[in-house]
């Protein structure tokens, strides 16, 4: 996929303003920033949204992410 986007702006979208995932990304109900270690890693925790017919229900996700 080509996307006509600055890298800092995806960047800032993606990682910076993670929290609001949830409202331009059907599959996530929720992110939350628990820690911040150091400038460039925090862990979070993801919480999926529901699948049509709730075949498959809301899961919770803790992740290490780092840049």
């Amino acid at each position: 996929v080509m996307l006509e986007q600055k890298t800092d702006e995806l960047y800032e979208e993606l990682v910076d303003n993670m929290e609001q995932m949830g409202e331009w990304n059907p599959n996530v109900k929720q992110v939350k920033i628990l820690q911040k270690i150091g400038q460039d890693t925090m862990i979070t925790h993801e919480v999926s949204a529901e699948t049509p017919g709730n075949v498959v229900g809301p899961r919770d996700f803790v992740s290490v992410r780092c840049a």
